[in-house]
């Protein structure tokens, strides 16, 4: 049968043995870490830049594209940024570290009959929440709470995996220059929210005063995600040997996207992120340290969202990431002109490549830069949006669904006891049996889509009964975003199936050999 079919297809694309996965972990890390002596790692993430991208907009003999390895990596599934960054930040995979996808659906606490549970604390219950953890602080995306007021006393209830930055010491405070760390530095225009101070290590015991500290421009993850413990701002101050370094960029505004300004300002911003990782890496180059370095851009990702793959300002923006990243690795092959700040090299090409040809390697800096992405997208026109009838939707007490990605691996939570009804009624309806494979929950947890391990006990509960996963183009949107871009004919960039466009992502490997 057909289901059959994709079970099969679905399978051989699930992870391998954990034998074949530490070989490749051991290969990849002796590449990018060359055997523990690299000086210097760069690693850089453009959200949604899948291969399809490059190879639709870049020449094939282009910088990217002939450095891309494009058979080394996919994407998690599903093929969405929380999953992703969070498997980044943890090592870890979504049904282990508890973020496979967005607005997933939680509750804390028993209810009792007849009682609102106010007598005890420890039996208090909360009613459910859908968690969103990619914005200012982590909330209730339903009432805009924060997730502290549902019941989630710390990050490490939400995010149920530690971050490993965690694990690294913050401060350099050996005398022995062979066993000081590797200085940890992330660039993005989200550090000082909820998420990135997750995954940057935070344990936020004290909420309150975290939340007080950086409520102005603060975001959660950024904290969790550099492993720093939540300080109160006169200790923040005093901590001036930490070895986590940020560096904030400025964001595209979602009204110029679309105009050249758009793209102009992505290219900039992301071009500022470039200098401000030469910055300091040159400082750490004067001060004999070695770096790790983390560069984000949501781009091209915000742009597709908005305006489909193929509109011409994604081609702009791939094209100036292009641009700004072979810039980044022209400066660190010339140690002197880093040292100097002379971060200029894109001028004068022609005399530029013939001065970089007869550099020695000595003369470069010993740095690896690695670029990836979190996952690919397809472009979803106004005939590919689905709407759930009323007879499936009288069976459901949440779908997680939407047009941007949650509908191409929508969670379906049932009404108890009706998943039975939900199967028979999903085969009678064509759109959604041609289209859509239903699989329950237990089904793709054995199939290996959460990785190759048994899903943790915390992390259940937020999947609901089903998975939809589109097997096309077609992608489960909500009523209103059916009014708004459907009948709007507004085609919209999505992701989070396992379409190759949204799984196959770039391993673009830049080390001292390849010059």
């Amino acid at each position: 049968s057909k289901d059959d079919e994709w079970a099969c297809a679905i399978s051989s694309s699930s992870p391998t043995t954990a034998e074949d996965i530490q070989g490749r972990r051991q290969q990849l890390a002796a590449e990018i870490d060359g055997n523990d002596s690299r000086r210097h790692i760069i690693l850089i993430l453009c959200d949604g830049m899948g291969n399809s991208i490059l190879q639709s907009t870049l020449d094939e003999q282009s910088f990217l594209n002939r450095n891309n390895q494009q058979q080394r990596l996919r994407a998690v599934f599903p093929s969405t940024t929380p999953a992703a960054l969070t498997t980044l930040a943890t090592a870890s995979w979504p049904g282990i570290h508890g973020m496979p996808g967005w607005n997933l659906r939680d509750k804390k606490g028993c209810d009792f009959p007849g009682s609102n549970n106010q007598q005890h604390d420890d039996d208090k219950a909360h009613p459910p929440v859908q968690l969103l953890v990619l914005s200012d602080h982590i909330r209730d995306a339903r009432s805009g709470k924060f997730a502290s007021e549902m019941g989630f006393d710390s990050w490490d209830e939400v995010f149920v995996q530690q971050p490993w930055a965690r694990q690294v010491p913050h401060n350099n405070n050996t005398s022995n220059t062979a066993n000081r760390q590797r200085r940890m530095i992330y660039i993005n225009a989200y550090n000082g929210d909820d998420y990135q101070e997750w995954s940057q290590g935070t344990n936020n015991q004290n909420q309150n005063e975290n939340r007080k500290r950086k409520h102005s421009d603060a975001t959660d993850f950024s904290e969790w995600q550099m492993g720093k413990q939540a300080l109160s701002d006169t200790k923040q101050q005093q901590s001036s040997s930490t070895l986590f370094e940020t560096a904030k960029i400025e964001e595209t505004a979602f009204d110029t996207l679309g105009e050249p300004k758009g793209s102009v300002d992505a290219i900039q911003y992301y071009r500022d992120g470039i200098t401000a990782a030469l910055d300091l890496i040159a400082k750490a180059e004067r001060d004999g340290e070695s770096t790790f370095t983390y560069l984000y851009t949501a781009h091209p990702d915000k742009h597709m969202h908005a305006l489909g793959v193929e509109h011409v300002e994604i081609s702009n923006v791939v094209r100036g990431i292009e641009s700004e990243t072979e810039r980044f690795w022209r400066v660190l092959g010339d140690r002197e002109a880093l040292l100097a700040g002379k971060y200029d090299l894109d001028s004068n090409v022609g005399v530029q490549q013939e001065s970089c040809s007869t550099k020695k390697e000595e003369d470069a800096v010993d740095a690896t830069v690695v670029m990836t992405a979190d996952h690919g997208h397809v472009t979803v026109h106004p005939q590919d949006m689905v709407t759930l009838p009323a007879s499936i939707l009288e069976l459901l007490e949440y779908a997680c669904i939407g047009v941007h990605g949650k509908g191409r691996h929508g969670y379906l939570y049932c009404r108890a006891g009706l998943q039975k009804a939900l199967q028979q009624r999903w085969k009678t309806i064509d759109e959604l049996h041609h289209h859509f494979l239903l699989v329950t929950i237990e089904e793709a947890i054995e199939l290996g889509l959460f990785g190759p391990k048994c899903m943790r006990m915390e992390v259940r509960p937020r999947l609901g009964d089903f998975v939809s996963i589109s097997i096309g183009k077609k992608t489960l949107v909500t009523p209103s975003e059916n009014e708004t871009f459907c009948k709007g004919c507004q085609c919209q960039g999505a992701h989070g199936s396992l379409h190759p466009d949204e799984m196959h992502i770039p391993f673009i490997l830049l080390e001292p050999s390849s010059r």
